[in-house]
């Protein structure tokens, strides 16, 4: 099973070259970064590790996941589809909206959202989309 493969949420013309360049120097930026954490004990690549689905089953103080999905994991998802704004909604907004849940649970909840293709980030790394947005 040693397949490459592409997943596209949405595909656009591009309207302007600079977002091209920005686009190859974000994949050489990715890439140098990953290769020096290979190479000196990946602290990161740990965290990623780390931060994965086991982690992810204790958001809701034991209860149990719906539709795949936690507690607060529904919530930020919830929150984020119903966002209109051409940018998404922001982690501050999130916290805004859900102040009984700790802007790390929040970070969690985005981050596995976007790692498994229902959300992803906007202008910035702290905006996001649903997929399932128009």
């Amino acid at each position: 099973k040693n397949k490459k493969s592409l997943v596209a949420f949405k595909i656009m013309p591009l309207e302007n070259m600079n977002e091209f360049t920005t686009h190859m120097l974000e994949i050489v930026n990715a890439h140098m970064i990953l290769r020096k954490n290979l190479t000196s004990g990946s602290r990161v690549l740990q965290s990623f590790t780390s931060a994965g689905i086991s982690d992810m089953g204790g958001y809701g103080g034991g209860s149990l996941p719906v539709n795949g999905l936690t507690a607060h994991q529904s919530q930020v998802l919830n929150l984020i589809k119903n966002c209109h704004a051409p940018e998404g909604m922001s982690l501050q907004e999130l916290k805004l909206q859900l102040h009984n849940v700790s802007i790390q649970t929040i970070k969690q909840a985005v981050e596995f959202l976007s790692s498994e293709g229902h959300i992803y980030s906007t202008v910035d790394d702290d905006h996001y989309k649903s997929t399932d947005a128009e």
